[in-house]
């Protein structure tokens, strides 16, 4: 068998009279470590100085050399530059207008006013067979294509367990019972456009739902399969603001308590055929998580405790809103409703919500135009 002849490549020429200059340098040393003193043919970017033997490139070899073993010399390998990847040009699908509504005065569980909240989102069920539409939850309105809501108004187990299906997500609703709706104010008659009625494109609920800690990660994301007509609402309908990921609430913001509206039961047993809303006080977390069982994690925050004054059955879902901005013209949603004891608006016993802050990214990386 032929032996392979010895390479008479460039290449090697040059390595060759490469090495009569280079054991001087490498016997200096570099500086570089051990470990890092590697292969030249292991390093493609002094190996490719190599294939290019200009004086300016030879003098770069030979620094970089840091030791010879066998006629093949190691080099210290320069690290490739760090480069920073492309600057994305994802612009936030969460519109900069938001929370925007008419002036919104809460005495307490009452007729909410007919345009107070637009981001108002409520969901309607068919049990069984039965043609019937049943509202059972609430949400609200972030951009022109997505629901936010809590992921227990749309979990497969829990609408099966119940014999519920998600049929609708209506918009711009008030008096659950009337086809228009309108309202007598100083003697002047309004009414709101018709309702915009929506089927849903997909549902995204939270992976983490319920498996840290009852009700943990309450979240859920409705896509809806066509975009919400703004213009033609004109006004009834619109997204409300959510927080940033830091965000936090000053001590003043937070002795106003936060605003809760739904079609919820009320205090009649009975559930409500006009929006209600009313104003609940901060709960102390500490204090809250005991009533629970030390059940709570970060991602909840409590409201309420105060006797005959709490979000109830069918109120799940919905927006817990506070006031922000330099003046207070901008309703921004701190939280959903989530849950809370059996009977409602009992004395001491606040409800739970997701504390929407924590959730910002989440819900910005599955959103899509």
């Amino acid at each position: 068998m032929n032996r392979q002849r010895p390479s008479t490549s460039p290449v090697a020429l040059v390595l060759s009279a490469f090495l009569l200059f280079a054991h001087g340098v490498a016997s200096q040393g570099t500086g570089c470590e051990r470990d890092e003193c590697i292969l030249l043919t292991d390093c493609p970017k002094l190996l490719d100085l190599l294939r290019n033997p200009t004086r300016e490139n030879i003098r770069e070899l030979q620094a970089a050399t840091c030791f010879i073993e066998k006629r093949t010399p190691r080099v210290c390998c320069p690290a490739p530059p760090v480069t920073e990847p492309p600057k994305s040009n994802n612009v936030s699908l969460l519109p900069p207008n938001c929370g925007l509504a008419g002036d919104v005065r809460v005495v307490g569980g009452e007729d909410a006013p007919i345009d107070a909240y637009p981001w108002k989102a409520v969901l309607g069920y068919r049990i069984g067979d039965s043609p019937e539409i049943h509202f059972e939850c609430g949400g609200s309105v972030i951009n022109e294509r997505y629901i936010m809501t809590a992921a227990h108004c749309v979990n497969a187990n829990i609408l099966k367990a119940r014999d519920l299906v998600l049929t609708v997500i209506r918009l711009g609703e008030w008096d659950l019972t009337t086809e228009q709706d309108c309202t007598n104010t100083s003697g002047h008659r309004f009414c709101a456009p018709p309702v915009q009625d929506f089927d849903f494109e997909e549902v995204i609920e939270h992976p983490s739902y319920d498996t840290r800690a009852l009700f943990s990660d309450d979240i859920a994301l409705i896509r809806l399969s066509k975009p919400i007509n703004f213009f033609t609402s004109a006004g009834y309908i619109q997204p409300v603001c959510l927080p940033p990921a830091d965000f936090s609430l000053s001590a003043e913001a937070r002795s106003q308590g936060a605003i809760v509206a739904g079609w919820g039961v009320t205090e009649r047993g009975i559930q409500s055929e006009r929006l209600q809303h009313l104003i609940l006080p901060f709960a102390e977390k500490q204090k809250c998580n005991e009533v629970y069982n030390g059940r709570l994690v970060a991602e909840q925050i409590c409201m309420g405790g105060e006797a005959g004054k709490d979000s109830c059955r069918g109120d799940s879902g919905g927006p817990l809103i506070v006031k922000a901005g330099s003046i207070g013209e901008i309703s921004m949603q701190i939280g959903i409703v989530s849950y809370g004891p059996t009977s409602c608006g009992q004395k001491e016993f606040p409800g739970v919500y997701t504390s929407v802050s924590h959730y910002r990214t989440w819900v910005e990386e599955n959103i899509k135009p």
